[in-house]
């Protein structure tokens, strides 16, 4: 189905090309008075995706009208719904009548807007649908009203398949999982269309300190951290993608699977590790699509993989019996086909801690100070962290992005500089445990020494949430920059490419779960 910026494009070049043809038109012989009358940008074809319509008001009198309304009465369509969408404010809905004002319409003048949308019921007959009657009125410069029509005959038209997914909860607050939990995905597809579905897809995601059991060897899934985890700690399969077994019926008009066969067991579940973050309240997803959509879907080769076991998905969904629903439910996201679970989870702790290494340099160098920011875990979490600079010196961004990228060198209106005393830090989303096999930030921040500095330099993590953290005291570090000797701090003479790879892998490894992910669960941003 088109998305609303689509939609409202298309409505917008068609104004465009109907005011073209109208200008083409010649107007009526210029009558006494006001002469209202109206028209539509374009024909009353619609599908369950919605349509937007613009109207053309028309004052082909002599004389200007004001209070001027236009009414539009859906009441005798069937299967056919009328709104306004939110951007347009001149119109209001009261049932099934839209009503939209605009002050004046002067002499010889045309006006053109946005006025309602038109959206068919879900598995809806195609077919003549009725007419949404017009009316426009006016009062002229005497007080007197003076009135016009414009009907629009509505024609439902095939929609196609629209694929839907519904997902229960895994769990309650009242019910919370931790490490060595298991429970089941209560998951479904439905074709609320009004034709049979194609080849489609399920994809399932889950948190992360979860893990998808089953490994349907017909199934595609996801690791962001793949490789080798201590004993409790899991970290994936996060995502399983399964397409319908090539042998099954294409999904009715109103028909669907449930993906909980006769006994009662679902054909997925999750387990949950040592890692999983918490109390909280976090989720997955279950989404749905046609197969030809799914290389939009896919992940980079190296987080990708097939499930193991001899059993396969089709032979899972082979025992399921088709369901149906009422076709006046409504699919909850138009846009996506996808529907979010909930997880809550029990308290866990986690242990983020920094390091920093001694710099020295002469007064007027830039210095590059090391330091690491690691979560030992046991549970993963989120932090930022904040650099605080020694008396007597200045943190420096020359515009490279060579401190990280997590480091903003913003004034307190947000404007860009390039030198700050107090610098703060973040990775903007989560932070695994060193079980998962991500090491860190492992950085370097610059440094100007403007004067002898002072011994009350800090860098300190922030973790999220604080009372999380279970070891309060490796949370802050002495930044210690000195004047002469022999200190890691040498005056910087070019980029040090080693690191700069190092650091690079990680960032785009840690990177590519959290893009990926921030559309599936709420990313928690750590700031002061």
């Amino acid at each position: 189905m088109s998305s609303l910026r689509i939609r409202l494009a298309a409505g917008a070049a068609a104004l465009i090309v109907a005011a073209s043809v109208g200008a083409s038109i010649p107007s009526p012989v210029l009558a006494a008075g006001p002469q209202l009358s109206m028209s539509y940008n374009m024909s009353g074809d619609v599908d369950n995706g919605g349509r937007q319509f613009g109207v053309y008001a028309y004052n082909w009198g002599d004389e200007p009208a004001s209070d001027v309304t236009t009414t539009y009465d859906a009441s005798g369509l069937r299967d056919v719904e009328i709104s306004v969408p939110r951007w347009v404010d001149d119109c209001q809905l009261d049932g099934k009548i839209v009503t939209c004002h605009f002050p004046v319409l002067a002499a010889e003048q045309t006006s053109s807007f946005q006025a309602f949308e038109l959206t068919s019921r879900q598995q809806s007959t195609p077919g003549p649908a009725g007419t949404v009657k017009g009316t426009i009125r006016g009062f002229g410069p005497d007080g007197a009203e003076y009135t016009g029509s414009g009907d629009l005959d509505v024609t439902i038209i095939a929609s196609g398949p629209d694929l839907v997914a519904f997902a229960e909860d895994i769990n309650s607050a009242d019910d919370p999982v931790g490490g060595g939990d298991v429970r089941p995905v209560v998951a479904g597809i439905y074709n609320d269309g009004d034709t049979p579905t194609g080849d489609w897809y399920v994809q399932i995601w889950v948190p992360t300190g979860g893990g998808i059991v089953e490994q349907y060897s017909d199934c595609e899934y996801r690791d962001w951290w793949p490789g080798e985890h201590p004993p409790g700690y899991v970290y994936g399969p996060s995502v399983v993608t399964c397409p319908a077994p090539a042998d099954l019926d294409p999904l009715g008009v109103g028909e669907g699977l449930v993906f909980v066969d006769e006994s009662g067991e679902s054909l997925f579940h999750v387990a949950f590790g040592k890692n999983l973050r918490g109390p909280e309240e976090t989720g997955g997803s279950v989404q749905v699509g046609l197969v030809d959509d799914l290389r939009a879907e896919r992940a980079p080769q190296r987080l990708t993989r097939k499930g193991s076991s001899d059993k396969t998905f089709a032979e899972a969904v082979a025992g399921l019996a088709p369901t149906t629903r009422a076709a006046s439910r409504r699919e909850g996201n138009t846009e996506n086909n996808w529907a979010e679970f909930a997880v809550w989870t029990k308290p866990n702790k986690h242990d983020f801690a920094v390091t920093a290494g001694p710099v020295s340099g002469n007064i007027g160098d830039i210095v590059e100070i090391p330091y690491t920011v690691i979560n030992n875990g046991p549970s993963d979490g989120s932090a930022g962290w904040t650099f605080t600079a020694p008396t007597g010196t200045l943190f420096v961004d020359d515009g490279d992005h060579e401190n990280g990228p997590w480091c903003y060198f913003n004034d307190e209106d947000g404007r860009p500089v390039e030198e700050l005393p107090v610098v703060s830090c973040s990775t903007e989303g989560e932070f695994p445990a060193k079980a998962s096999g991500y090491q860190g930030v492992q950085e370097k921040i610059k440094l100007r020494i403007v004067s002898t500095p002072g011994d009350d330099g800090t860098l300190r993590v922030r973790p999220y949430g604080e009372n999380a953290e279970s070891n309060p005291a490796n949370d802050e570090v002495k930044l210690v920059v000195t004047v002469g000797g022999s200190g890691g701090g040498l005056p910087i003479t070019g980029v040090n490419a080693a690191l700069v790879g190092a650091v690079g892998g990680g960032v785009v490894a840690v990177g590519a779960a959290l893009f990926l992910l921030a559309r599936r669960r709420r990313i928690v941003i750590v700031s002061e």
